[in-house]
């Protein structure tokens, strides 16, 4: 797309063009290549409205952190203002931002769209709720040329079924979050029998998906039930244990306390899938007790999130740290680490139809705030995770995590224990013994 528009040229009277030609010539001479200065353009989607419009402006601050980093500057006092362009290999990049509502997909496919064809993206990265991944892909199909980047953790199917060429995925699956947890319940833990307690949304249904392909592999049994409208769990007496998988939004101390049912300690009968530590601002409220259950977090760069925390607080004073390291804004920032170090590889071209950038973006191993990260055929994340204790996930721990035990090279089958087909949906989710993946080998 930016290649033809470069070419474009107004048909004009021969003499005209002789003196406009040699005006150009000339501006050549005194500028450089004219096409150098055609900025490349990365647009960036960020919630403006809706749930998480409180972090627009941090969201922004950790997209900018990269370009900050290789020569930009800031426009004003805060990350909205924007910033001027970066450069590398002497090409300028600038940022463009788009405004969503997460979980709005006629928002979310408005504000790409634009990023596009208004505003002349070269790519796009974006991504809060689970299911934007999916309306992003779809935007994709109608614009080849352009590389999109999904940030969040979100549905498999963005990149397992059917995937776009140009989608890339830097940020694991909700499936891929929990693995390890449930090993570490039959292992461990010695569960043979667990209540899993399910909300019913993606979080939900994918989070128990991966368990019960570790668990269920290993011979245990379960009992699924939904949670409850009033976000209650049932009584189960034979369960040696309860695994809940979940959005934090509106869980309170004492209702995560109340899933155990009684059983004590927390620590050996309630785990709590990685949706719990989404709102880290939560976790400063938890009691003494919830902070030893274990749940299960990425294995966090220690390089990468020190820059990461010296830059927030060198650039963006005013942004707290509680903020500046929610999922949703270190996402923002791997994504546009992830797009910048692609172009460095180019030398700051995207390439004829975008193919340098996408070549360079699938084949990145790359050592990112939440974690190294490389692509899978499909250009989906293989990740690392780590389980750990909820009072050891908090800000004041990011890249300093002391895990009880890291998983490596969690791809999106789960080693072939999870088919790439496989859909999570509403209801229960399979529980049947067979391969395991080669972490619970």
């Amino acid at each position: 797309m930016r290649d033809s528009r470069r070419r474009r040229h107004p048909t004009i009277p021969s003499l005209a063009g002789t003196v406009l030609g040699s005006l150009v010539l000339l501006g050549s001479l005194l500028q450089g290549c004219s096409s150098d200065a055609v900025p490349i353009r990365i647009g960036v989607l960020a919630d403006c409205v809706g749930n998480f419009r409180n972090l627009q402006e941090p969201a922004l601050a950790g997209a900018e952190i990269p370009l900050l980093e290789r020569g930009a500057t800031l426009r004003g006092p805060s990350a909205i203002d924007g910033v001027t362009a970066a450069t590398i290999a002497g090409h300028p990049i600038e940022l463009v931002p788009g405004c969503i509502e997460g979980g709005e997909y006629n928002s979310v496919i408005e504000q790409a769209r634009q990023l596009i064809e208004v505003e002349h993206a070269d790519a796009v990265l974006g991504g809060t709720y689970p299911g934007d991944g999916l309306a992003i892909r779809e935007v994709a199909r109608k614009y080849p040329g352009v590389a999109f980047v999904v940030n969040n953790s979100g549905d498999r199917e963005v990149t397992s079924i059917d995937p776009a060429p140009n989608v890339f995925q830097f940020a694991a699956d909700i499936s891929q979050q929990v693995a390890g947890l449930g090993t570490y319940a039959f292992r461990d833990l010695g569960w043979r029998h667990a209540l899993v307690v399910i909300e019913n949304n993606e979080v939900g249904w994918s989070g128990a998906a991966g368990f019960l392909a570790e668990f269920c592999g290993l011979g245990g049994q379960v009992s699924q039930v939904p949670m409850a409208p009033d976000l209650s769990a049932p009584a189960v007496p034979d369960a040696d244990g309860v695994a809940v998988f979940l959005t934090q939004f509106g869980k309170t101390p004492a209702l995560l306390e109340g899933y155990a049912g009684g059983r004590t300690p927390l620590e050996s009968s309630l785990l709590l899938g990685p949706g719990v530590w989404s709102d880290l601002n939560s976790l400063n409220t938890l009691p003494d007790e919830l902070k030893q259950v274990v749940t299960v977090v990425p294995v966090r760069s220690v390089p990468a999130s020190a820059q990461y925390r010296d830059a927030v607080a060198e650039f963006f004073p005013d942004v707290t740290m509680t903020d500046a390291m929610q999922p949703f804004v270190v996402q923002n920032h791997d994504g546009m680490q992830a797009v910048l170090t692609a172009l460095e590889r180019t030398g700051g071209t995207v390439g004829t139809g975008g193919a340098a950038l996408q070549e360079a973006l699938g084949t990145l191993d790359i050592d990112l705030v939440s974690g190294r990260v490389r692509l899978d055929d499909n250009r989906a994340a293989i990740v690392s995770t780590a389980l750990t204790r909820l009072g050891e996930v908090g800000p004041a721990a990011f890249g300093l995590l002391q895990a009880i035990r890291t998983v490596p090279d969690v791809d999106q089958t789960f080693g072939g224990a999870l088919p790439a087909t496989y859909q999570p949906g509403a209801g229960e989710q399979p529980c049947s013994s067979g391969p395991v993946p080669p972490w619970a080998r």
